[in-house]
């Protein structure tokens, strides 16, 4: 009887026999621990130091704890001929002066960028309008010491996100933002500082909460400001700039370091912002709004010594303006700032539409919910459903927006691009 071969057991025999051989050569081959070059092994292999992981954790929990002002501190004295640049002897501020023409040309004077005007290019397109169309004598004259900027702007829980606009595009001029919130949530912006908000610019930012308040005059409120401010800042100048807007204004940087820069302006300072609705691509048909928000400490003290306030929240009409301002910077076409009215989501508009309907400041005749807002936001209407807001470009416009805005497109994009405009309305 013939035995049949079953191949496939064959074939498995086989393979198990391949493999094991494999796995003999591969043990061969591979030195044992104790052979290996300790050098070697001291280059290829590391071990996490508990010292060295604590001490790291350590940094990083500093890093996230807030920095913003709890105790005394003094401003920073400058000096202003550092941001001028000396050609021929003739002195040119560095951010106005056409630097390869002065060069090239070799004159004694300053030539300037376009935008910028003075004999020695400080003073920039909005504020060069602003005095040729005052009727006051301005004499400037460069100082010696620059004055110090201290912004104080309020906040609620609503128009937080704002606030990190305003730092943000100041930070550089600004020597100190005085931030009142009226909120006393859990997460107000007391909280959102805690946790990281504004990390690179806290070292500039000293909180102060003014909730309980709220519904005293707006004189007590700034009194009770001013009065903090002094107990922290010590070195606080007579000829120290102070400036308070309301949390959806962002002034003109230029502006605000033009004055830090030069004596001779008149006060109080008025600024005409460019008004936005819901996001910079919607412009309010009225176009401007006026707001007085800047004078000297020297003008301020005064004012509160008499307890009177040195300003309006805004003008009504031309003749207020005149008679009330110094100088009113910014005009129907170059912009002191940008007041962003509404630029939320829609839930927190609704917020602040409740507020103003509380303090009678608007009048609501519905009921206003989330789809309403929306598409207000997406066709462009105001609330009264009748008015229509002015479309804006930012491809056309250089007062389109702020330049951290335009600058960081991919972080404020919900107030660049209208993410409810309806497809065929565009």
């Amino acid at each position: 009887m013939q035995t049949r071969v079953d191949w496939k057991l064959v074939l498995l025999y086989t393979l198990l026999v391949l493999q094991v051989f494999i796995v003999m050569v591969y043990v061969a081959s591979t030195p044992h621990v104790s052979d290996i070059n300790a050098p070697a092994l001291k280059e290829t292999i590391t071990f996490v130091s508990f010292e060295s992981s604590q001490q790291g954790n350590c940094c990083a929990n500093r890093s996230a704890v807030p920095r913003t002002i709890t105790g005394e501190m003094s401003l920073r004295e400058a000096k202003t001929f550092r941001m001028f640049q000396a050609f021929n002897e003739t002195l040119c501020w560095r951010g106005g002066v056409n630097e390869r023409r002065n060069r090239r040309e070799a004159t004694e004077r300053c030539a300037c960028l376009q935008g910028w005007h003075g004999s020695d290019c400080g003073q920039p397109e909005v504020v060069w309008r602003a005095i040729m169309a005052s009727k006051q004598k301005v004499r400037l004259k460069r100082r010696k010491l620059s004055r110090r900027i201290l912004h104080v702007f309020y906040v609620n829980d609503h128009n937080s996100a704002i606030a990190e606009v305003i730092v943000e595009e100041l930070y550089p001029v600004v020597d100190l933002f005085v931030v009142c919130d009226f909120s006393l949530a859990e997460d107000n912006l007391r909280h959102k500082l805690a946790k990281g908000f504004l990390t690179e610019q806290q070292d500039k930012i000293l909180y102060i909460n003014v909730a309980l308040k709220a519904k005293k005059p707006a004189r007590v409120i700034s009194k009770y400001v001013w009065d903090r401010v002094k107990k922290v800042v010590k070195n606080i100048r007579d000829d120290d700039i102070y400036v308070w807007t309301d949390a959806e204004q962002i002034l003109n940087a230029k502006a605000l370091m033009f004055l830090k820069m030069y004596d001779g302006w008149p006060q109080p300072i008025g600024f005409r912002l460019r008004w936005s609705v819901f996001g910079f691509f919607w412009q309010h048909p009225l176009k401007t709004t006026i707001t007085i928000g800047a004078c000297t400490v020297g003008l301020m003290r005064e004012a509160h010594r008499f307890n009177s306030l040195v300003l309006e929240k805004e003008l009504t009409n031309e003749v207020a303006e005149r008679e009330t301002l110094g100088l009113v910077i910014g005009d129907l076409n170059h912009y002191g700032g940008w007041y962003c009215q509404f630029c939320q989501g829609p839930a927190n508009i609704i917020v602040a539409l409740r507020e103003k309907n509380r303090t009678k400041e608007m009048t609501l005749e519905r009921n206003v919910d989330v789809p309403f807002v929306e598409d207000l936001i997406g066709t462009g209407m105001w609330f009264d459903e009748k008015t229509s807001l002015l479309r804006a470009y930012k491809s056309r416009e250089s007062y389109y927006a702020p330049e951290t805005v335009m600058n960081k497109t991919w972080k404020y994009d919900w107030l660049v691009e209208n993410f409810y405009a309806k497809m065929d309305y565009y």
